[in-house]
């Protein structure tokens, strides 16, 4: 099933490169510096970043586990190798065993707090090289799963930019075979290899196709019985889909602000990203 129409790959490519651009050069930094998984999502926007700014402004850190198939380092450096791009491998395991001992907790990583630490520490990783190396953490996040949360608060959800945060996780799947993304990444399944054989789509207890045709249908405001209709589902998906867009609206804002004063921080004071000439 796929009733989620394509995008025009070139024209949406270039829009993004154009993005990543601005923003660089808006924050004054060198570039940036990105976490590949070995996986789709990362490989797209490692792929679009080096088209927008050039290979030595793209600084890239694969952040094994022990849970971390040695197929995703593979794959992370046959990207590299075809972007002509610098891979620095780090392996955090040890961080995560002295976390273990410090709290006296052994870890498990089929438990959501175990799950969760790895991305907090991936990232904490990242924002360290981003500081050293004047770079923008670049994250990875894509709409699909931003929408229903489905990714780790202050850990990968944590990033300066997100390019590919308003494209479908189907829509990067063609992002990916456009920009020539090696076969083995296009083709394996979506993983976030937080537990050995877990798999994005089974934990989100649909496929990608299934979830983005249903978050389209809500984006345009149709009903849940007029997407469950339309894409001949029941309309128990298409609930269990828009609660999970609701029950996680707290991971794509910032902290709650209780507003004491006039104007008040993120909420009435909104500073423009670009400062005026006079400051």
């Amino acid at each position: 099933m796929n009733k989620i129409p394509p995008i025009d790959a070139p024209h949406t490519i270039k829009l993004i490169e154009d993005f990543i651009k601005i923003r660089v050069s808006e924050a004054g930094a060198k570039g940036v510096v990105i976490g590949l998984s070995g996986g789709i999502d990362s490989a797209v926007v490692a792929s679009i970043a080096v088209r927008a700014l050039d290979s030595e402004k793209v600084f890239t850190l694969f952040l094994p586990s022990n849970t971390t198939p040695n197929s995703d380092l593979k794959d992370a450096k046959s990207l590299c190798s075809q972007l002509s791009v610098k891979l620095t491998v780090i392996n955090i395991q040890k961080l995560i065993n002295i976390y273990s001992e410090d709290i006296q907790e052994k870890e498990d990583p089929s438990l959501l707090e175990w799950a969760n630490f790895k991305p907090r520490i991936r990232q904490t990783v990242l924002y360290f090289f981003a500081n050293r190396l004047n770079l923008l953490v670049c994250g990875a996040g894509n709409k699909s799963e931003l929408m229903i949360g489905y990714f780790t608060k202050f850990g990968d959800g944590a990033a300066d930019i997100l390019p590919i945060g308003d494209v479908y996780k189907t829509h990067v799947f063609q992002l990916g075979k456009y920009l020539n993304v090696p076969k083995n990444i296009l083709t394996k399944a979506p993983s976030a290899g937080l537990w050995e054989g877990q798999t994005d789509e089974a934990e989100i207890g649909m496929s990608y196709s299934q979830l983005d045709s249903i978050l389209y249908g809500i984006e345009r405001f149709q009903t849940d019985s007029e997407v469950s209709d339309y894409l001949q589902i029941s309309i128990a998906e298409v609930k269990k889909v828009r609660s999970k867009l609701y029950q996680s609206e707290h991971k794509r804002r910032g902290p709650l602000i209780f507003k004491l004063g006039i104007r008040t921080p993120n909420i009435d004071w909104r500073i423009p990203l670009i400062k005026p000439s006079d400051i």
